[in-house]
């Protein structure tokens, strides 16, 4: 798929910052090493010495082959006590070596001629962290999230099971984020407005992406409007279809809202089929009902999104005693 340009200026950046990181912590190590073991800094001196007669036995006579070994032999026999001096002194053996945050392409953000993973899933997720600006996410979790608010019993006084649902579908939403993996199946949250499906989509997201992966959140009206717009349009802009596609979880909010057109129900398929070739996993919320989405969707689309795991929410909307609480 295709980034905006600013994304991969950001992403260059973001790899300097670690390459600047990695290297201050390899000098805190050289540093701490050499007070430690004093020999290591003339070692260091001599294989530094080695390396300048190398370089200059090479420019002046590239055949020097018999010198060119017994240097290499040195050097060699100079990092191997190196290393046996830091394991005496309680060091691993590399302590020295440079740190790198990405063992593939050692922070130079190119493996084998490609642009790293690395520097792939930096652009993608400031990407995605501009599509999520306006969601809410940072503001919803699992601690924010009352239970309290669901009756144990009815206006009448009778037992009433819907904070023992709520319970049971916390736990689910919390042990999903916790364990969150790929490839991994989805989940449908159904039931009426305010009863909490958005609260917990976004507490879900909100602990997956401190687990490092990619999330994005947008209402279904929101995200068809804008794929709809990117597609009629000549000028350069986010790719949110294909972010769609990609991003390790898609949080798709308030399905059926949505302008009920073609267009939308093409791009609603290719969505959710992609992601579950991909083994992506979304989380779906609705204020419809299984078969209101059979009957709006069609067995093409419903059939897919059955597969997911249903989570019924109960109670009554819980908006108003938000808002009386506060």
């Amino acid at each position: 798929m295709s980034y905006l340009s600013r994304y991969y200026v950001m992403a260059e950046n973001e790899l300097n910052l670690r390459r600047s990181k990695n290297a201050e912590i390899q000098k805190e190590h050289i540093e701490k090493a050499e007070k430690i073991i004093p020999q290591i800094k003339e070692m260091k001196k001599k294989l530094a010495a080695g390396g300048a007669r190398l370089s200059t036995i090479l420019l002046r006579n590239g055949n020097a082959g018999q010198s060119v070994k017994e240097i290499c032999a040195e050097n060699m026999e100079i990092k191997r006590q190196m290393k046996q001096l830091l394991v005496d002194s309680g060091f691993d053996e590399n302590y020295l070596d440079p740190v790198h945050s990405c063992e593939k392409c050692k922070d130079t953000g190119i493996y084998e001629g490609k642009r790293c993973s690395c520097f792939m899933n930096d652009v993608q997720r400031f990407q995605c962290s501009d599509l999520n600006k306006a969601s809410g996410m940072s503001l919803c979790s699992f601690d924010s999230f009352d239970i309290s608010f669901y009756p144990e019993v009815d206006a009448s006084g009778k037992k009433d099971n819907a904070r023992k649902t709520m319970e049971m579908i916390f736990s689910y939403c919390r042990k999903y984020a916790q364990d969150f993996h790929l490839p991994n199946n989805g989940i449908l949250m159904l039931g009426a407005t305010g009863l909490g499906k958005t609260h917990l989509s976004l507490a879900v997201g909100n602990e997956v992406i401190k687990r490092g992966y990619s999330v994005i959140y947008g209402s279904a009206p929101n995200l068809f409007r804008q794929i709809e717009k990117e597609h009629f349009s000549t000028v350069e802009q986010i790719d949110t279809e294909s972010l769609l596609w990609d991003c390790d979880l898609l949080i798709l909010d308030d399905l059926g809202a949505e302008f009920d057109s073609k267009f939308n129900q093409a791009a609603l398929y290719n969505i959710i089929n992609t992601r579950m070739n991909k083994g992506n996993p979304s989380i779906v919320s609705t204020n419809l009902t299984l078969s209101e989405i059979q009957e709006r969707y069609g067995e093409r689309i419903s059939s897919r999104i059955f597969t997911m795991e249903k989570l019924p929410f109960r109670g009554k909307d819980i908006r108003p005693l938000k808002h009386i609480q506060k």
